[in-house]
């Protein structure tokens, strides 16, 4: 053979030989591809709910059920810096005061006569009434506070009484006890002299006081000429506390406390006027203990809806 003839041949030759690989190697890249590699995986186990119990609601604590018919009285000493010595005051507290530790309560202020002390009111029957009532559900609970005045022989133009029952007595009341701190909360009463500080700090302090009761109250000397003078220029009829005035048709008194009404009259203010048989002694104003009470109770703002 010629050179050329073999070298064709061999040039064939090498040319069918890698022509036969290349079918086998596309034929097993074929196979690779169509072959499906199935991956197994472990299930996570999520961790059993702990049944656990429901919650229980907290109930709320309730008052417990009261059955006290009688208040408390306590006899206590309130500091003063407008006086020489403390005031002493007995104080009557409502039946289940202590139990009832979410109530608030209306307070009466209850003065004594002269040259008499803060027994007078209870010897007149004030507490036994008051419980009574109460008891009844005649009147709304409240707190009474009776204040001894020591010197009973000046009036207020020399005397501090009135002013430290005004700036030091109330204060300590509300903040010591659960006393509504509020005018419509607020009165004051008295007898004899007591009526007369009464119609005195009503007067002189009538954003202080929502009631004020006068029973068989003279006046102190000057005072007409005073409440003159605060509603002619200090005191409008519309900011004077409610008015309560009484006394017997046989009092010593009763041309003066006659003056007292013409001039509340005389400038249009509001009030309630009692003449009753009666003299200016205990047993009138023991007789006439459960009127005031009753009075008081409608004047003062209720603290306590089911009472």
């Amino acid at each position: 053979m010629s050179k050329r003839l073999i070298f064709t041949l061999s040039f064939v030759l090498i040319f069918f030989v890698a022509a036969c690989q290349g079918i086998a190697s596309g034929n097993a890249s074929a196979i690779n591809s169509t072959t499906q590699t199935t991956v197994v995986k472990t299930p996570t186990l999520m961790p059993s709910p702990t049944a656990t119990d429901a919650p229980v609601p907290t109930a709320t604590p309730t008052q417990p059920t009261c059955t006290m018919t009688t208040g408390i009285l306590a006899n206590i000493d309130i500091p003063s810096e407008l006086l020489s010595k403390p005031v002493n005051a007995n104080i009557y507290l409502p039946p289940c005061y202590d139990a009832q530790s979410d109530r608030t309560y209306p307070i009466l202020y209850m003065l004594h006569g002269q040259a008499a002390d803060n027994q007078q009111w209870i010897d007149l029957g004030l507490i036994d009434d008051i419980d009574l009532l109460i008891d009844a559900k005649v009147i709304q609970p409240m707190i009474i506070v009776m204040p001894y005045e020591v010197s009973w022989r000046t009036g207020p133009e020399e005397s501090n009484f009135g002013a430290a029952l005004v700036n030091e007595v109330i204060p300590f009341m509300e903040e010591n006890y659960r006393v509504c701190a509020e005018r419509a909360c607020r009165a004051i009463g008295g007898l004899s002299r007591g009526g007369n500080w009464a119609v005195y700090l009503g007067f002189q302090y009538p954003e202080v006081f929502a009631a004020v009761g006068a029973h068989s109250a003279p006046l102190f000397y000057g005072e007409l000429g005073r409440i003159d003078i605060a509603l002619t220029h200090n005191t409008s009829v519309e900011e004077l506390p409610a008015l309560y005035i009484d006394m017997g048709k046989k009092d010593e008194n009763r041309d003066s406390i006659h003056e007292f009404v013409n001039t509340l009259k005389e400038f249009n203010v509001p009030y309630e006027f009692y003449e009753n048989d009666g003299r200016h002694e205990a047993a009138y104003w023991s007789a006439h203990v459960t009127d005031y009470l009753l009075w008081y109770s409608k004047k003062l703002a209720k603290t306590n809806p089911d009472a």
